[in-house]
């Protein structure tokens, strides 16, 4: 709700008292979700639960929006454009457009058993290298026994997706403009680009492209099927096209295309918003307790997705909780001693590595994690192992169930 047309209203975030307002709703929902003490802070809450603070979020979405109205996107050339639908009216007549279905194959066998019919076989693929780099190939089988390799680099801002269609859509435009008149099987080992051109409606400019290509063909009494084939179990067309895109993506040659997905926008907004979020995390003075445990966003989400949120870490990690320097620090008790000597400060820190009164499951905990060579108290480095974060989980859930008997309270 607060996002929604953001395009129009986002600059307020700018505003202090907008930010601060957003923020006080924000906690309310926060706090629940960790199952944390009202007087936990906003920003601890809301990092602890992993919620992106409300005002970052609207930027997000008027930084979005500013993308689909300009066309253009910050720290990229302005000559790379953002990829557009094509409109209703510029598409195929409903009546011209070709239904396609799929078969599926595993095995050079399946394949060949598929496809023996058709004089054409073209295999398709796209590639995305770790260095960014983008590139797509149509290995094409001609009757006359002669193979026919199309390479084309994409920029980086391509996706997989992108090349996988515009691998397809070389295939088919090549054929034709060419002079060969027979039926063609078409192989890729993309699925979600088989089930795009599925879609007769689907408004992504390169499929549009293969929808006319296919019209055409069909004009002239040329069957086309299509088979998704599984990729890297030795299908031999399909690992040639694979090489064949992996070169494309490194040759020293113009982008065929230069444009972006508003998935590639999306990402990149949403990789500055994250930036933005662990500065204010950074800065933050109240999340001076969460910060003993996590030193950026990043932990506190690797650490949700393996153990996941209960009352008990909630107090540990945001030091709001049962122990006497809480409830001292609230005037809610007289001093903040720990009765086990009278005389330490009953904080988190006592608590979790020195109180004796929790020794034996400390002793446990701490001999588990030596053996294994992991930090006892690294939130994160316990999650790596099964057996650590076990004892150190039965640990703090029996400082919390006894604190208030320890505490006589």
């Amino acid at each position: 709700m607060f996002t929604y047309a953001a395009g129009v209203w986002g600059e307020a975030t700018k505003f202090y008292c907008v930010r601060k307002a957003l923020k006080a709703f924000q906690r309310q929902f926060a706090i629940r979700a960790i199952r944390a003490f009202r007087t936990v802070s906003a920003a601890a809450a809301i990092a602890l639960a992993q919620f992106v603070p409300l005002h970052l979020a609207v930027d997000e979405a008027r930084e979005i929006q500013m993308v689909k109205n300009t066309g253009t996107l910050q720290d990229i050339p302005s000559d790379i454009t953002l990829r557009k639908k094509v409109p209703v009216n510029q598409q195929l007549h409903p009546a011209e457009r070709v239904s396609i279905d799929f078969s599926e194959a595993s095995t050079q066998e399946e394949i060949a058993q598929l496809t023996k019919e058709y004089p054409i076989k073209m295999y398709t693929d796209g590639s995305k290298l770790d260095g960014g780099e983008v590139g797509c190939a149509a290995v094409i089988y001609l009757p006359d026994s002669k193979t026919t390799k199309l390479k084309r680099k994409l920029g980086r801002t391509s996706s997989v997706f992108v090349a996988e269609l515009t691998a397809i859509e070389t295939g088919l435009h090549w054929i034709v403009n060419s002079k060969w008149r027979h039926n063609i099987a078409v192989a890729s080992d993309s699925m979600s680009a088989l089930k795009a051109l599925q879609d007769r409606s689907n408004p992504d400019p390169t499929v549009a492209s293969i929808h006319s290509a296919l019209r055409d063909l069909k004009q002239n009494h040329i069957e086309v099927s299509f088979t998704w084939v599984k990729a890297h179990c030795g299908i031999e067309g399909n690992e040639t096209a694979d090489l064949a895109a992996k070169q494309a993506a490194v040759q020293r040659t113009a982008t065929a295309l230069n444009e972006f997905p508003i998935s590639y926008a999306k990402y990149a907004i949403r990789k500055r918003t994250l930036a933005k979020w662990q500065d204010e995390y950074a800065a933050e003075t109240a999340n001076s307790e969460i910060r003993k445990w996590f030193n950026n966003i990043e932990e506190i989400g690797e650490f949700k997705k393996r153990v996941g949120t209960s009352f008990e870490y909630t107090q540990i990690i945001t030091g709001h909780g049962f122990h006497k320097s809480y409830l001292h620090r609230f005037k809610i008790l007289d001093n903040p001693v720990c009765p086990c000597d009278d005389s330490s400060i009953q904080d988190i820190t006592h608590l979790t590595r020195h109180c004796p009164v929790f020794g034996k499951i400390r002793h446990e905990h701490e001999m588990t994690c030596r053996n294994l060579k992991i930090d006892p108290y690294n939130l994160l480095a316990l999650t790596t192992k099964e057996q650590p974060i076990e004892t150190f989980t039965i640990l703090v859930n029996e400082i919390i169930r006894r604190l208030k008997k320890l505490n006589n309270t």
